[in-house]
């Protein structure tokens, strides 16, 4: 109510302003995408040297509905593409969509594709992004020395220098992991030490240091305080974590309890409620793989009474781990029931709440609240894709076939 009706005064205030500007000028509506054949959009675009902007969706694509609703509506996205770029989108799983998605090598959604009148593929994007970000890769779409195409075939042509090694491997790291792999590792292999702590390095650092072990996060991890003197330190935080994480679940494989207890301290000790957050997620996952139920119940209940108390999210994500792993034992899955209820009472309106209760008590045996929650699950994915609510429909006709 409190954001509604701040938008109504702004909206008076405009209104009272009298400004001639706003009388005649018409407000952006979104992206316009054309509907026409994706021939016809090529010819548009050899008549008038624009790019073709491509939206590559499905209908079951939750990114690609969360870029509809909020970046391709946003008026700074509207004028930009629409006055760039010929937009055109189109699902993936039907009509040409299948044929394209071959064509120009689509593997996730969504995926932006810039193509030219001839139908070459000139710069190709990834994933769901903030606006700046969108802008920006219309922008590198644009731009002769960052576009993907560019970048390939400065490769091809021999470019092995590391600026270019690295804008290549960043580009790739979205829409082909086994090449952006292959082409960071190029880069990798040349880098010294020296080159280690430029603002080169510290990038490749930043987009391909996950392993502590391995050259760029040994490097980070002997000289972290020279990083945090160069470079923004929640950056330099930020891979910290990363190689953390990665180290813990190596440990936890390993079953390796005095090393994963000893490294995971720094979080178990941290006033930040974020680093206490992940340290009880860590040790829930210890717990779950060690098969021990009686830490994983404390240590839960720890998390449900202090830092994930409001986390229905979290707690949900919980639940649905502990019945993954659970191997039909029931002490975890009656932890795993106490924290998927609680997810539900902070927010019953949220899909995932409300399907993860249902599986559990599916699994428990408890027909009538199961039913309950899938039921709810149910009216929820009718706001979802189409894929969402087929998996809810199926959770429902499971439960209701339950003795």
């Amino acid at each position: 109510m409190k954001k509604l009706f701040l938008l109504n005064m702004l909206s008076l205030s405009f209104l009272l302003s009298g400004s001639i500007q706003a009388q005649t000028q018409q407000p952006e509506t979104g992206i316009v995408f054309r509907q026409d054949a994706f021939a016809d959009v090529l010819k548009e675009s050899a008549r008038t040297g624009k790019l073709v902007f491509i939206d590559c969706y499905t209908s079951w694509c939750a990114p690609c509905k969360w870029m509809e609703k909020n970046v391709f509506v946003n008026d700074t996205a509207a004028r930009y593409y629409n006055t760039t770029f010929i937009n055109y989108k189109i699902d993936m799983e039907k009509g040409e969509g299948p044929e394209l998605r071959k064509r120009y090598g689509v593997q996730v959604f969504p995926t932006y594709l810039f193509i030219n009148g001839k139908g070459e593929l000139v710069h190709k994007a990834t994933s769901r992004m903030e606006l700046p970000e969108f802008i920006e890769e219309g922008k590198k779409a644009l731009d002769p020395k960052r576009s993907l195409a560019a970048m390939e075939k400065a490769f091809n042509s021999g470019n092995r220098s590391k600026e270019n090694l690295l804008s290549y491997a960043k580009a790739l790291q979205k829409t082909d992991r086994n090449k952006a792999d292959s082409i960071s590792g190029l880069l990798i292999a040349q880098l010294t030490e020296k080159d280690m702590l430029t603002s080169l390095g510290w990038q490749t650092i930043q987009a391909f240091a996950w392993d502590e072990n391995e050259k760029l996060g040994n490097f980070f991890t002997a000289h972290v305080n020279e990083y945090t003197k160069k470079f923004d330190t929640a950056e330099v935080n930020k891979v910290q974590e990363r190689l953390l994480n990665t180290a813990l679940y190596g440990l936890i494989r390993k079953k390796d309890s005095t090393a994963f207890f000893t490294r995971l301290a720094p979080w178990s000790n941290a006033s930040d409620p974020a680093l206490q957050k992940k340290a009880l997620m860590m040790q829930a996952e210890y717990y779950l793989t060690t098969s021990d139920a009686k830490n994983f119940i404390r240590v839960t209940d720890i998390a449900l009474e202090g830092v994930m108390k409001k986390d229905d999210i979290g707690l949900s994500f919980l639940g649905r781990r502990c019945q993954y792993l659970a191997g039909g034992n029931k002490a975890f899955l009656q932890q795993a029931y106490k924290l998927a209820k609680r997810a539900v009472i902070i927010d019953p309106k949220e899909y995932g709440n409300q399907g993860t209760l249902a599986r559990i008590c599916q699994e428990l045996g408890n027909k009538p609240e199961a039913l309950e929650a899938a039921e709810a699950a149910y009216q929820l994915s009718l706001q979802e894709t189409s894929k969402i609510q087929k998996i809810a429909q199926k959770e429902l006709d499971e439960i209701k076939e339950m003795k």
